[in-house]
């Protein structure tokens, strides 16, 4: 039991880390959405979904590790959170448990407020971008000059930026 232990709280430690970093790629994302760099932007996405791998393997071992735990302890895997586990287990297993799910519970919060918050700048600078193309579009349509009778359109025309009359 002491090496499932020992080896659960090395994943934990080494998940709390990547989340660490995972916070600090959406910070720099968050600022190459608002600095409007595009190379940067890209540079951050590649590391995002290289340390969302990471932790999604950390997590798979983990929940094999609980598993095994929780079989050992009589536990139903589901019902074997953090907390339980470190009131079922001795020290120094419970303490160093007790900070593992505190570093996590506090990097999650922020990690989550910040993701809402590029959400938010890129859908707000795709609705910029769709307005500018929808403005561009207005400027290059083309307007037909003769109707099908032969007669000319004296219509609006496209193109101006300015307007001739005061």
């Amino acid at each position: 039991m002491d090496l499932l232990l020992n080896k659960l709280l090395g994943l934990l430690e080494e998940e709390t880390g990547f989340y660490r970093s995972l916070l600090s790629v959406l910070q720099k994302e968050k600022k190459a959405v608002v600095d409007s760099k595009l190379d940067e932007l890209n540079e951050a996405g590649k590391e995002k979904e290289s340390l969302l791998l990471k932790i999604r393997i950390l997590e798979e071992e983990r929940l094999r590790i609980q598993e095994r735990l929780a079989d050992s302890l009589g536990y139903e895997p589901q019902g074997l959170t953090l907390t339980k586990l470190s009131q079922l287990v001795g020290e120094p297993y419970s303490t160093r448990l007790k900070v593992c799910y505190s570093n996590l519970l506090t990097l999650i919060p922020g990690i989550r407020e910040i993701n809402h918050s590029n959400k938010s700048l890129l859908t707000h600078s795709l609705e910029l971008v769709r307005g500018s193309l929808a403005l561009l579009n207005n400027f290059v349509a083309s307007n037909a000059v003769y109707y099908r009778t032969g007669k000319m359109q004296s219509g609006d025309q496209s193109g101006n930026v300015l307007s001739g009359e005061v």
